[in-house]
């Protein structure tokens, strides 16, 4: 394949154009002057041993080689060479404290979230060192080994949140003897190791400070990066993405977590390292970065990689080939070459002067130049408008003006849809734009492109892999970086996210079934509700049907029931009863006798007035008595 490293270049060559310009314009202002002493062909007759088509030849050479001289200055390349590369840097362990406290917003967002932009700060200033993730809490556990692919990492720390880890605590000694355990062991003696431990320093686990001496001992260096405030934050529990309450001890008194300076200072000091507070991230990370600079840097990767090979020098020494032959050439007749007829008039002196032959040499010679020209100028021309705007794009992609790149990688695909690095570019700024859906579809549209060698074939299904991840599709993640492998067996970083995506896979299978089986719950638990309502409606009806015929009966069993509840209060009520009755009859018996004495004294008193009646009238029959 033949490209063009610096094609931007390549528009040196419209300087021919003037070039040409100015020497038509002298040769007719030489005709000019040679015609005022007469006939202009008859003037020439009169040279001894003048050539007419010489001095065009001399200009075609000095214009090719002024193309070639171009050519050689954009650095055309062809072909292949294979170089060893080599990659130095330092190895960097973070420890991410995951725990409920992390949630705290003592500092704002919380604590959490400005650690998440502490180790992304740390990332963006890092070129070629490696770098691996440990979340814990309870328990330490390796979210990422070591890896130089940044933009791995990023996905891996945005996606880390509080409930990763069931078992809550503050595990820091845990989390850096896994972070010692996860080091390379063929730079076991080297002094490029570093752990950073960012938290909030409140250890209720084991003994960190032991743990940051071990390191010590190793070559390690432990530092320590402090998250939150010493007044403290209360503990919010967190649903849904929702602070719902906060956490409340056996007491019932809300829980307030303080960072605990004195903890976080004593391990760095133990683990030989530095102590830092994230109050201000700008400031914190050129700390970090400040202390990570007197580390050794080691070569811990080294491979050959495919290289186009420059051509220039074929170019160059072509340009002076022609300038030499340019020098030679005099404008004066040659009396080999005059026998060949090349340059003109067989013999001026002897021969009628030809007033159209010499004229048209010289056309059919420049035409031909021309034509050569052009056919140059058009193949340079459409591979800078296309390669230009594409290099352009690749600067600006890596200065990070994402926008700017893809108006150039725009600009290469009007003057070729087809071509693959424009496309390839303008995919990756979309992706970089958050644009995931655009970015597929421009991986997509170059992904059968046979002209794709394994190595970019890989690099592009790995991308595909990336924003697969970012749109949360894992199975075709998990697709595309198998593909990518298929391309690359030994690319390190699509197996760590080719891991991660079957990890995050399974979790999302998970997360769905819960859904469903609550999703099921509820509907039975409506059915259920559904159901009683239905029954209780029934049983309602029913009631108020035989509401007339049972209120007797009702009755009767409530009287029953308070017979049954209150026996002492009915044996009450009937010895009131009893004595109620014996004073009625008591009441009756003595007004039975009073009107039997009420009789009798009536009975008397007539019997006296009777008896008076007899003695006064003397005589007659006695009445019978009464």
């Amino acid at each position: 394949m033949f490209i063009i490293e610096k094609p931007q270049i390549l528009y040196l060559l419209l300087l021919i154009i003037p070039f040409t310009g100015a020497f038509l314009w002298n040769m007719a202002r030489r005709r000019k002057k040679l015609a005022r002493f007469g006939d202009y062909e008859g003037m020439l007759s009169q040279i001894p041993g003048y050539s007419g088509g010489k001095p065009y030849l001399k200009f075609i050479l000095s214009m090719f080689a002024v193309a070639l001289l171009v050519f050689c200055l954009a650095n055309p390349q062809m072909g292949t060479t294979v170089k060893k590369a080599e990659r130095k840097g330092v190895d960097v362990m973070i420890a991410l404290d995951i725990s409920n406290s992390m949630n705290c917003n003592d500092i704002q967002p919380s604590r959490l979230m400005r650690a998440k932009q502490t180790v992304i700060r740390i990332l963006d200033k890092m070129e070629s060192d490696r770098i691996g993730l440990v979340v814990f809490a309870g328990d330490a556990y390796l979210q990422l080994p070591l890896t130089t692919d940044y933009g791995a990492a990023k996905l891996f720390i945005n996606n880390v949140q509080t409930s990763d880890l069931s078992r809550q605590g503050t595990a820091i000694g845990s989390a850096i003897d896994l972070c010692v355990r996860n080091f390379d062991p063929k730079f076991a003696t080297a002094h490029n190791k570093a752990i950073i431990v960012i938290s909030d320093g409140e250890n209720h686990e084991d003994d960190a400070i032991g743990a940051a001496q071990n390191a010590a001992k190793q070559g390690i260096m432990v530092n320590t990066v402090g998250m939150g405030s010493p007044q403290g934050a209360p503990i919010p529990e967190i649903r849904n993405g929702q602070v719902v309450a906060y956490k409340k001890d056996a007491n019932g008194n809300v829980v307030v977590t303080k960072m605990n300076r004195e903890m976080l200072q004593q391990i760095a000091k133990a683990g030989k390292g530095f102590y830092v507070e994230d109050n201000n991230i700008a400031s914190g990370v050129e700390t970090v970065f400040d202390k990570l600079s007197d580390l050794d840097e080691v070569s811990f990767e080294s491979r050959n990689i495919s290289d186009y090979e420059t051509r220039f020098q074929y170019f160059l020494a072509a340009a002076l080939l022609l300038l030499l032959l340019e020098i030679f050439i005099f404008e004066k007749r040659n009396k080999v070459f005059n026998r060949a007829h090349l340059f003109g008039r067989k013999n001026m002196k002897k021969e009628a002067p030809d007033k159209t032959r010499n004229r048209t040499n010289a056309k059919n010679v420049l035409s031909l130049f021309a034509f050569a020209l052009l056919a140059i100028g058009g193949i340079s021309s459409a591979q800078a408008q296309k390669a230009i705007p594409t290099h352009q794009g690749n600067r600006q992609y890596q200065d990070s003006v994402f926008d700017q790149a893809e108006i150039s990688y725009l600009k290469a695909l009007s003057q070729d849809s087809t071509y693959y690095k424009a496309r390839y570019g303008l995919g990756n700024a979309k992706y970089k734009q958050g644009n995931y859906d655009q970015a597929l579809e421009n991986y997509s549209r170059i992904a059968t492109d046979p002209t794709l060698g394994k190595e970019e074939r890989a690099d592009l299904f790995h991308n595909m892999g990336n924003a697969w991840m970012q749109k949360q599709d894992y199975q075709k993640a998990i697709e595309s970086y198998i593909q990518a492998l298929q391309n690359q067996p030994g690319k390190t970083d699509t197996r760590y996210n080719l891991a991660y995506a079957q990890k995050m896979l399974q979790k999302q299978q998970q997360q769905q079934q819960n859904q469903q089986q609550q999703q099921q719950n509820q509907q039975q638990q409506q059915q259920n509700q559904q159901q009683q309502q239905h029954n209780q409606q029934n049983q309602d009806q029913q009631q108020q049907q035989n509401q007339p015929q049972n209120q007797d009966q009702q009755q009767n069993q409530q009287n029953q029931q308070n017979q049954q509840q209150n026996p002492g209060q009915q044996q009450q009520e009937q010895q009131q009863q009893q004595a109620q009755a014996q004073k009625a009859d008591k009441k009756k018996q003595q007004e039975a006798e009073r009107i039997l004495r009420a009789m009798e004294n009536q009975e008397k008193n007539t019997l006296d007035k009777l008896k008076k009646e007899r003695e006064q009238g003397g005589g007659g029959s006695p009445e019978k008595d009464w």
